[in-house]
């Protein structure tokens, strides 16, 4: 099944994960949903983290028809953008809008890319491991 993948794009694959470029995310991901040999028709959850030198995207999908998932992965650097997959993927719309509201990735095309858990008035990104706290009353106390 995934043997067309790793053959069209440039991906390294380590169980059933797979590294892609974040410029070919698109295009992997449409040709995921469409092509008779795939068909993952959904999306299960997208989500991001911050590795502490980068940022990683990942998208988990599903195909009824194989009964199979798998995670497609892209480093990304702090200011990337990247290009919605909502017009492949509807379900993807709240998911890049938490994902922007909490690292700031920037996703191109989005028909409503707004804070979605945050006040507008928030500065920052808080799931970012550089992010610092800027009132010490919010801080919650470990001790």
């Amino acid at each position: 099944m995934f043997e067309d993948l790793k053959n069209k794009f440039n991906i390294q694959e380590k169980d059933n994960r797979f590294y892609v470029d974040k410029n070919e995310i698109h295009t992997i991901l449409k040709y995921l949903k469409t092509n008779e040999n795939c068909l993952f028709e959904r999306l299960d959850t997208l989500y991001a983290n911050d590795t502490g030198e980068n940022l990683e995207i990942n998208y988990i999908l599903h195909s009824d028809k194989y009964n199979t998932k798998c995670t497609i992965t892209a480093k990304l650097s702090y200011e990337d953008e990247l290009n919605s997959i909502t017009d492949i993927f509807k379900s993807a719309n709240y998911d890049e809008r938490e994902v922007f509201d909490l690292f700031g990735i920037n996703f191109i095309n989005h028909p409503n890319l707004k804070r979605i858990l945050l006040p507008d008035s928030f500065l920052g990104y808080p799931l970012r491991k550089n992010y610092k706290m800027q009132d010490e009353r919010l801080r919650w106390n470990y001790e």
